[in-house]
């Protein structure tokens, strides 16, 4: 039988109302400290250089992961034009799945006092990673080194980033957040347009190679920032809260975010290809319009850590997801330059809004009622939405068929996992509401 959930006492409404998850898309380790004999800060100089490092993170996970549309328009025209669209966006899947997967151990560790270990290895392989795929040749050695290495490489040291950032401010963490994940669409802005002005000027080694050498840096501020104290050391959490599986609200919840992320990496990965088979965009201008989906995320990633206050973040997500499936069918009719632009910036607000919104969710105690368990919670939902991640881009490829120009099944398949996403989110987002209507005065 489901346990009922117990109303919130005054300390988990406020948690709830001023305390959101520590990330924007992935898991969240919230920190083990005792607030009674230790006080928490909320901002000064410490506070804000960790945020600065979870900036340099953010670049070197989800920036370099969201600039792969770049990497895949010219693995199919060049480097790799022997094989599919579909086995190439093998290579972005594995990236998008290992950065939240890999979380899910790396919680633990960091509650085990492995901070510093976990930002300098995941720093390093990220640009060992980017190293190696500047002299791969051949597409198993693309896979291991930008698929695997890279991946894991962002994983290992996006969850500790985040909990330090956590344990450093309380009603000011949104912010903090939702000012470092601007990192990762500065990322995905700078790096396509650095790989496309670079690459036909050095070739694809020195091109790859000024990118991990950017990464490198990114790399060395945020050692120097995170691992200056060791972490300290508390009871690890589990893995797995398996009375999650029985709450239906968390797991339809749970299986939306897979549908949302089956369509979510389609246009991030292929609106290069579209723009130049297509709307017949110039090369320059299809590797750009990865950039331009990317910069126009920033408005997306801040915007639900402005707006909580005044709206739930569950009705802002299912707003989204609800505008996400109109943007996939509208892809359809997109013909000409002006319009692809258009959607193109449309589609990038709504990116940004997609992968940070779920952050603030999670903290309902519909979700989670205890707040010893959120980073579980937390951790078990991005895993599980990450099998969305790892599949959807190869489905999509199956489907383009760049010889005929078509893409109308991809955008037909985007559009209806958008859909079942959303017929999903509305027992769980009625649920919110009734709970808050009930216990929250």
């Amino acid at each position: 039988m489901t346990e009922k959930t117990s109303p919130p006492n005054a300390e988990q409404q406020e948690n709830y109302a001023t305390q959101l998850p520590a990330t924007v898309s992935g898991n969240e380790v919230p920190p083990q400290v005792d607030t009674l004999s230790k006080p928490r800060l909320n901002g000064g100089l410490q506070a804000w250089l960790t945020v600065l490092a979870l900036f340099c993170v953010f670049v070197n996970s989800w920036g370099i992961l969201t600039t792969f549309g770049a990497f895949q328009e010219y693995y199919q025209t060049d480097l790799l034009s022997d094989q599919s669209p579909s086995a190439i966006s093998w290579i972005g899947s594995l990236q998008a799945t290992l950065i939240p997967m890999i979380g899910i151990v790396s919680g633990p560790l960091v509650d085990s006092g492995y901070i510093r270990s976990l930002i300098a290895v995941g720093s390093f392989l990220t640009v060992f990673g980017l190293m190696m795929t500047s002299l791969a040749t051949e597409y198993y050695q693309v896979l291991l080194a930008q698929g695997f290495c890279v991946g894991i490489g962002g994983g290992i040291a996006y969850i500790p980033a985040l909990t330090i950032v956590s344990t450093r401010f309380t009603t000011k963490r949104p912010l903090a957040i939702g000012i470092a994940s601007i990192g990762s669409s500065i990322g995905a802005v700078i790096f396509p347009v650095m790989f496309r002005q670079l690459q036909p000027k050095v070739g694809f080694p020195w091109a790859v190679r000024s990118i991990a050498f950017i990464s490198l840096l990114m790399g060395i501020v945020a050692c120097i920032i995170l691992c200056r104290r060791p972490g300290q050391k508390s009871r690890a959490r589990s893995l797995i809260d398996w009375k999650a599986f029985r709450e239906p609200s968390y797991m339809l919840f749970s299986t939306s975010l897979i549908c949302v992320m089956l369509a979510y990496y389609v246009p991030i990965f292929y609106v290069a290809s579209y723009g130049r088979v297509v709307v017949h965009t110039t090369t320059s201008l299809s590797f750009y319009m990865v950039a331009i989906v990317n910069g126009s995320s920033c408005f997306g990633r801040v915007m639900p850590y402005l707006l909580v206050s005044h709206v739930k973040p569950i009705a802002i997500l299912l707003f989204v997801v609800v505008a996400s499936a109109i943007a996939m069918f509208t892809w359809i009719a997109v013909s000409n330059v002006a319009g692809f632009i258009v959607w193109a910036c449309y589609w990038g607000i709504l990116s940004g809004v997609i992968v940070t919104a779920p952050t603030a969710i999670v903290a309902h105690p519909i979700f989670c009622s205890s707040p010893n368990w959120m980073g579980t919670r937390l951790g078990m939902m991005w895993g599980i939405s990450s099998f969305g991640a790892l599949a959807g881009t190869p489905i999509a490829g199956a489907l383009v068929n760049l010889e005929e120009a078509s893409f109308l099944r991809a955008q037909i398949f985007a559009g209806c996992v958008m859909v079942g996403a959303v017929l999903l989110q509305i027992w769980p987002t009625l649920q919110v509401i009734r709970y808050d209507r009930n216990n929250i005065r």
